[in-house]
């Protein structure tokens, strides 16, 4: 064990006041402005090319064990159910080489999120299935949906109340966003997961160009419906300090480091120093070439746990993960020690997070519903 990971571990037996002393600025974990969500784990769901999401892939996000002991420890409290494309040629944020997806792509999305057996469904019975061997979660599980954005100058979107809305128009794309925000309620009331709350929508757009104008009326509509409104941007994206002018709730600074070699270690440490003075959380970043290349990628994402343990981010503020769509996934059940040793890492860092949550923001009772 690192010594930042016993430093963690041993942080979490501390008192809640102890834990919300002299911090830096970030968005604090288990903060309410992200309904107190201190770890958001990005499920790459939806599209065509996605994995199905079954209860059983998502095991390993929900809860850990290590192998040889007993009762298991609870993972992820925040589940990002994100995606930038339907695999059929259509996107659901520009920039990603397709055509604009169209009313019929986004509710295909939903439905897709809301198919039973799989996404949301799915997650709701993993948690359930966990709670038999481990006890029911401190606290109850959260999930953001993605919000696609209506790409400006569109003018194939379609109808809706019986007019062809023009995406060149603010109004339309904030009666679109509207609209979305509205099915995708009445489908999570249908569904009414057992174990799960609807914390908010997650912009999927990663930065603010051609946003400005209608995002604040967007959030204004999402926060009339009871909910939040997420973000993580890119790397020096446009409107990144303006996070909370434009109306969201919760962002988190996404290093972009893992994925280039050629960009030192410093890049963490700078992503960290700017979400601190923004007031924002940070991106855990990582895909399968961590579990596959030992010299190049699996230092880089160790070199995450380590800045985040520097800058007091791994006590203190909130975190989102980026793993690739499946990566900690195919770590869990790696035949190779060494790729399994890496998800017992990873899944170490947010059991020891969990429970400092739990110290910070631990809610009353509520009943579990079996």
């Amino acid at each position: 064990m690192s010594s930042g990971l016993g430093a963690l571990l041993a942080a979490t037996v501390a008192a809640p006041a102890q834990l919300t002393s002299s911090l830096p600025g970030y968005l604090l974990l288990a903060d309410t402005k992200a309904a107190g969500i201190a770890d958001l784990v990005l499920i790459y769901q939806g599209g065509a090319h996605r994995p199905a999401w079954t209860p059983d892939e998502f095991a390993p996000y929900v809860s850990f064990r290590e192998r040889g002991q007993g009762r298991g420890s609870w993972l992820f409290d925040g589940f990002l159910f994100i995606e930038f494309k339907d695999e059929r040629g259509h996107e659901y944020a520009k920039g990603y080489q397709q055509k604009p997806a169209r009313h019929k792509e986004w509710l295909w999305l939903l439905e897709r999120n809301f198919e039973r057996g799989h996404a949301v469904d799915a997650l709701d019975q993993a948690i359930a299935s966990a709670a038999k061997s481990i006890g029911p979660p401190p606290r109850r599980r959260q999930v953001v949906l993605t919000l696609p954005e209506p790409i400006h100058g569109q003018t194939d979107w379609g109808e809706l109340d019986g007019r062809t809305l023009d995406f060149t128009k603010s109004e339309d794309r904030i009666a679109a966003c509207a609209w979305q925000v509205k099915k995708a309620l009445a489908k999570w009331r249908a569904l009414n997961p057992k174990h799960l709350d609807l914390a908010g929508f997650y912009w999927v757009a990663e930065h603010s160009l051609h946003g400005d104008a209608i995002l604040p009326r967007i959030a204004a509509d999402i926060h009339a419906q009871g909910k939040r409104f997420f973000w993580i941007p890119f790397w020096n994206a446009q409107g990144t300090a303006d996070w909370r002018s434009l109306g969201f709730d919760a962002a988190y600074q996404q290093p972009n480091h893992f994925f280039h070699p050629e960009i030192p270690d410093s890049r963490l440490d700078a992503a960290c120093a700017f979400a601190s003075t923004n007031q924002m959380g940070l991106e855990f970043e990582c895909d399968g070439r961590a579990l596959k290349s030992e010299e190049v990628f699996r230092p880089r994402l160790r070199a995450y746990l380590e800045a985040f343990e520097r800058n007091g981010v791994n006590t203190n503020a909130a975190m989102a993960y980026y793993e690739g769509g499946g990566a900690l996934r195919q770590m869990a059940n790696s035949a190779d020690p060494q790729g399994r040793a890496l998800y017992d890492e990873v899944a170490r860092w947010v059991a020891a997070r969990q429970r400092l949550a739990d110290a910070v923001q631990l809610p009353p009772k509520q009943p579990f519903r079996k």
